[in-house]
């Protein structure tokens, strides 16, 4: 397998697994996907403006991934490995050079990871990486039809993420979602949730 950083030579290859994952994403996600030309410009403009993209290829492409740079940070836009040579390592790998060639410019590589993809979650984790931070907001100024939410907590609040097709949640993740939904439903508050659940941690630790 090699890693190469991209070229005009194989923008075609970048544009296929870009479609690629975009498809599997919004299959997960509920959601249609953009028409493919849309994304294989996409992909151009972004090869264009020079963002760091590398490709894995053996006797075909196997994966790809982008890193922007915003603002003075770089940041990992997309990382993919076609489903059929996943475990093999390629999505490390692909890793591991993007972190080469920002280590040229900056200490530090950033990403963004929807909580409910499990999967990526523990991959970027394995590999080192740290939650930090972010938390996204949205206000409809319109009636907008949006898929189902579950609900988790953030310092005791209510927090929403999309449920999605074919989601890893355990057992007990799925009962804790399920409770807290109906503890705010009910009118709990944050303020209440906190001291539940510091009394619990604090008889846990005595």
């Amino acid at each position: 397998m090699e890693i190469i950083r991209l070229t005009e030579k194989h923008l075609p290859d970048f544009q296929e697994l870009y479609i690629e994952f975009f498809r599997e994403l919004r299959g997960k996600q509920g959601w249609s996907p953009h028409a493919e030309a849309e994304y294989r410009a996409e992909a151009t403009h972004y090869f264009r403006r020079g963002d760091l993209i590398f490709l894995a290829i053996e006797e075909e492409p196997l994966g790809f991934i982008r890193v922007s740079s915003r603002e003075g940070s770089f940041w990992v836009e997309e990382l993919f490995v076609r489903p059929e040579f996943r475990g093999r390592g390629i999505g490390r790998v692909l890793v591991e050079r993007a972190e080469e060639e920002v280590r040229k410019h900056d200490d530090a590589l950033y990403l963004f990871v929807l909580p409910q993809d499990k999967d990526a979650i523990a991959f970027w984790k394995k590999l080192g990486y740290d939650v930090i931070n972010t938390v996204e907001l949205v206000k409809d100024l319109e009636h907008s039809e949006r898929p189902s939410f579950h609900t988790v907590e953030l310092l005791g609040g209510p927090f929403k993420i999309f449920r999605w097709k074919g989601e890893k949640f355990t057992e007990e993740e799925k009962r804790f979602m399920e409770l807290l939904e109906e503890f705010y439903q009910k009118g709990g508050t944050k303020e209440e949730f906190l001291r539940l659940v510091n009394r619990a941690l604090e008889g846990w630790l005595e």
